[in-house]
Formats: structure tokens, C-alpha cells, sequence
């Protein structure tokens, strides 16, 4: 019988059979890929195991033929996917390293959830262009590392490792990694401010909106309350069809959903254009401005990553859309 062999990478170390398997070859049950390690048709150094072994960084992984072929024609709708992905991709990258990927994303470009979302196209690349080193990962697969709404632009950090997600993860839940926005708001914000808030999810609404309530009335935090806070400092003031508008530079010192779209509507700011939140609509190319300009990495004597620095600082170019909105209106 034919047999074909990987050799396991960095990122599998410690992880058990079953759980690489299950990764490596996503089309075929886990009762079956049980069955085959019983049976002696997917073995670990020319040897049988259990499936409960743990990998280790080198260990040649052999897997009978026809379960790569079965498994590869189960595939055969994701591949087309894929490669349809691939033919319009244009990933704007921002920085690479081993362990991370940096991209500026475009509007009205999902993060996951479509069939052209942002995260195929990262897997797409990652399969093209980084697979190929044979130090890589077999059960790996790259995912986004926070949340960027469908209608925001700027910087999203990708994994491209296990030690990256982890570490870039852990500085995101910590507050560690510092994240700034770009934004227009209505009226004008004669001073930097700090909204503290608490986010609600909008049980009687079928859409994705959330409300927010305000902290002096809402002094205990629910279940279903979430502690949110932005700072916003107001740049340059213009005006739109007779309205004050003010460029403001956000921090969020906590990432909730639509934090900043429902704490700068309940503060009588909402984003020009987010009608979902009381904006008024505008006729451009986009429905409102909000763009992730800016991240900084964290301060630390112990940084485990490769070809990044202590508090590196990451940047997105603006949209051009949002440029020339500035200079035009402001």
C-alpha cells in the first residue's frame, strides 16, 4: 500500500495525533481518522500509535494514499473557492513577520463569513506563499486576531504561527497592544473626552446594532452590559451640507462591538453617515469613516517573537475616499 508522509512543524509540537489529523485532513470524519490509526493506516515514524499521541517538532506523519485522495476530492468545492479567492486577491500588506501578518483591509470587505472574506484570502495566500517552507505547520491554519466590522477599513493582525496568535491574543484580552481610529463625527468636540458607557445588545432588534446605556444610571455591570471605553480627541473641525463635523483621532481602551458607532451616538457624536446609529446619510462612496490607523505594540524586556520590536508602532494608510473627504470638507 501507498503511503504519503508529512513531517510535523513547530506549531504541531504537543498537539495529539487526532487533533493535527483533524486539521491536516478536514473532510474525513474523526470516527474514520480513529479507525484508520487503529488499523495501522496513519502511523507516526513508521510506527503505530494511539490517537491520543502527542506530535513532536519532526515526526514524519504517514497517511495511506486513498485517504489523501478521498479527502481531496470531499475538498474539491473549498479548493474552487479558494482559487476564486485567489484571482481576486490583493491583500494589501501592511507588515510580515514569522509570526504575524499585518493588512490594511479595504471597505465593505467581511473578516470571515463569505466566500471572498477577508480570512480566505489570508488563507489563500498563507497556502501560496508561506506553506511551502517545510518548518511550517501541518494542522495549522491563520485566523484574524480581533474584529474589524465589514464597513471599517485599517490595520487587522493575522496569525501566522501558534506562538504569534498566542502572544498577540494575550496582549489584546490584557489591553496590552493600543489601538487608535480615525473617524468624522457630527457636531463639533471642543475637547479631548473619555466616554465610559456600558454596551447592550438590543434584544428586540433582528439587526446586529447595539445600544448602549449610560454608566451614571447603570452603575453595576449585567450579564448582558458590557464595560466600554473611548477616548476621542477632536483634530481638525469642517463642515458637511451646513452641519459641524470634527476629524477625530479614538482610542478604545476596550473592544466591544460597535464601540465606538454606539458610545459616539449615545454621546450625541454619531459617525457621519452611520444612519444604523442616528448619522445622517451622505452620498459617498462609502456609507461612514472609520478607519484602524494605528497599533502599538507593547513595552517588554521578554518579547518571544521574531522581526517585531518593542513598541513597534504599525500604521494603515488612509483609504482614498476618506483622503479626499478631508480635503474637501475640512
Amino acid at each position: 500500500m501507498d503511503f504519503i508522509e508529512f513531517t510535523a512543524g513547530l506549531d504541531d509540537n504537543e498537539r495529539r495525533l487526532d487533533k493535527v489529523l483533524r486539521n491536516f485532513i478536514k473532510n474525513t470524519q474523526l470516527s474514520s481518522i480513529y479507525k484508520y490509526i487503529r488499523k495501522n493506516l496513519i502511523r507516526v515514524n513508521d510506527k503505530k500509535v494511539s490517537q491520543d499521541y502527542h506530535v513532536k517538532t519532526g515526526d514524519v506523519i504517514s497517511i495511506a494514499s486513498f485517504i489523501i485522495n478521498q479527502n481531496q476530492e470531499k475538498s474539491t468545492d473549498l479548493q474552487t473557492t479558494l482559487q476564486a479567492t485567489s484571482q481576486n486577491q490583493n491583500l494589501n500588506i501592511i507588515l510580515q513577520t514569522e509570526d504575524l501578518l499585518f493588512i490594511n483591509k479595504p471597505y465593505d470587505v467581511l473578516v470571515h463569513g463569505s466566500k471572498d472574506s477577508l480570512d480566505k484570502q489570508v488563507l489563500t495566500y498563507y497556502k501560496n506563499n508561506i506553506l511551502k517552507n517545510a518548518n511550517q505547520s501541518l494542522s495549522f491554519t491563520p485566523g484574524p486576531l480581533h474584529r474589524l466590522d465589514k464597513k471599517t477599513t485599517g490595520i487587522i493582525a493575522f496569525s501566522l504561527s501558534l506562538n504569534g496568535a498566542r502572544w498577540f491574543s494575550e496582549n489584546i484580552k490584557n489591553h496590552s497592544i493600543k489601538k487608535f481610529y480615525l473617524s468624522v463625527i457630527q457636531g463639533k468636540l471642543n475637547n479631548k473626552t473619555i466616554w465610559e458607557d456600558f454596551i447592550e445588545k438590543d434584544e428586540n432588534q433582528k439587526s446586529k446594532n447595539f445600544h448602549t446605556v449610560n454608566a451614571s444610571t447603570n452603575k453595576t455591570e449585567s450579564k448582558n452590559q458590557k464595560n466600554a471605553i473611548t477616548i476621542v480627541e477632536p483634530i481638525k473641525y469642517g463642515s458637511f451640507k451646513n452641519i459641524e463635523i470634527t476629524l477625530v483621532k479614538i482610542e478604545i481602551k476596550t473592544g466591544r462591538t460597535h464601540q465606538i458607532r454606539a458610545q459616539a451616538a449615545l454621546h450625541n457624536h454619531p459617525l457621519l453617515g452611520d444612519t444604523a446609529y442616528n448619522g445622517i446619510k451622505i452620498d459617498q462612496n462609502q456609507d461612514f469613516f472609520l478607519h484602524a490607523q494605528t497599533l502599538i505594540l507593547p513595552k517588554t524586556n521578554d518579547y518571544p517573537l521574531k522581526d517585531i520590536n518593542m513598541g513597534q508602532i504599525i500604521e494603515a494608510d488612509l483609504p482614498k475616499n476618506f483622503e479626499n473627504f478631508i480635503s474637501v470638507y475640512f
